[in-house]
């Protein structure tokens, strides 16, 4: 069965024709840079954490600006790749002038050729990208902040693309140029339940996912407010089911792809350490989970799953009350998870969840602390 429609659009080189919840910082920087004669040169930053956009905001702007700028042209430089001035000039001469030969050739002299290439060369944008990398980095922006004056040449417009500014631009020497700080922030829930959409109905085949998938995948990303995260889950998530012959993705993939992805695994200290009450009531909703292709399990229908549990393991279950303390106490350390029904539910009931920790495995893994706990145990739990 097919769910993805087209593999390309979860790369990391894909850049969407709209950014969801970044168009204003888009248009601020198109407007910015360009001007009734070009590019306007001088530095600009995007700034913030990983996966909150940085990188897409600096394409997606540099699409724009081609096609508004005549002659424009755009050289990305990751400094993750590149980590060193000279290779980064390296790349910068190659890309524009595959011929040159740069090889064995020190900083200073390479820095002599680019300033001689760049006198031809209008409304160039450079974009240093993950500068964090980068080392002696202060000398290389200074560097090619002052590349044209030399031979008279065409100023540049860099781009620089960081997780936090670093302190040299604050330098006189670089600081002059500076025409644009832009920090972004971590996205919302419900920014990263839009953009996670926006993404299925670009990528995946319709009807592959609803909207309690949408949110299952922004609600596990939250703490981050990492759209990278949140997109890779989604795509997990999707392969998942093509592997299983599913026409649908269901919310126990979308657990296994969290865990896929580190969002949250599984303790097995921690497991081992509860009481075998809380075994059981994890047995419980992982059962109900992993049968029901929910994302949630009412209160009511945990109780009965952990009533059948504690009857298979001849053990005394507790009565509701008791249990409802237990799942509280297994929220605070974040083996559980809970919330109220909304309308849909007949009545108000808590609804219970596993988060991101796939239900099959936390079943299993429970079957087998509870083997080695428990004896005699049912031919099931052998």
């Amino acid at each position: 069965m097919q769910v993805i429609r087209d593999e390309y659009k979860f790369s990391e080189v894909y850049t969407p024709p709209k950014l969801p919840h970044r168009e204003k910082e888009v248009e601020l920087l198109v407007n910015t840079m360009k001007s009734s004669y070009g590019l306007n040169e001088g530095l600009y930053l995007i700034k913030g954490e990983p996966g909150i956009g940085k990188t897409s905001v600096a394409r997606l702007s540099s699409k724009k600006l081609g096609e508004l700028v005549k002659d424009f042209k755009v050289i990305h430089v990751n400094c993750r790749i590149y980590r060193t001035p000279t290779s980064v000039i390296q790349r910068i001469l190659s890309t524009i002038h595959p011929g040159i030969p740069n090889r064995g050739l020190s900083l200073q002299e390479m820095m002599s050729i680019l300033e001689d290439v760049l006198k031809d060369e209008k409304n160039l944008l450079i974009v240093l990208d993950e500068l964090d990398y980068l080392k002696e980095g202060e000398d290389l922006v200074y560097s090619l902040l002052r590349s044209h004056e030399g031979v008279l040449g065409n100023p540049l417009t860099l781009l620089l693309i960081a997780r936090w500014e670093p302190p040299y631009l604050m330098e006189p020497s670089i600081r002059s140029f500076m025409n644009m700080r832009i920090p972004l922030q971590k996205y919302s829930r419900e920014q990263l339940a839009s953009i996670v959409k926006y993404r299925a109905e670009d990528a995946l085949y319709e009807g592959t996912f609803d909207d309690e998938i949408i949110d299952m995948i922004a609600e596990f990303s939250e703490h981050s407010g990492n759209a990278r995260i949140a997109i890779r889950m989604l795509y997990l998530a999707a392969k998942f089911a093509e592997d299983k012959k599913m026409s649908k993705i269901t919310p126990e993939l979308v657990r296994e792809a969290a865990s896929s992805v580190g969002v949250v695994g599984i303790d097995n200290d921690m497991l081992a350490a509860l009481d075998v009450h809380d075994k059981v009531i994890l047995l419980a909703v992982s059962r109900v989970l992993s049968s029901s292709s929910k994302a949630w399990v009412k209160m009511g229908d945990l109780v009965e799953e952990y009533t059948l549990a504690c009857e298979e393991l001849g053990i005394q279950p507790y009565k509701y009350t008791a249990i409802w303390k237990r799942v509280r106490e297994l929220r605070k350390i974040g083996l559980l998870e809970t919330k109220k029904s909304k309308e849909g539910i007949r009545g108000q009931t808590t609804l219970v969840s596993l988060g991101s920790i796939p239900a099959e495995k936390m079943a299993k893994k429970i079957e087998e602390i509870l083997a080695e706990e428990l004896s005699p145990l049912p031919q099931k739990l052998r």
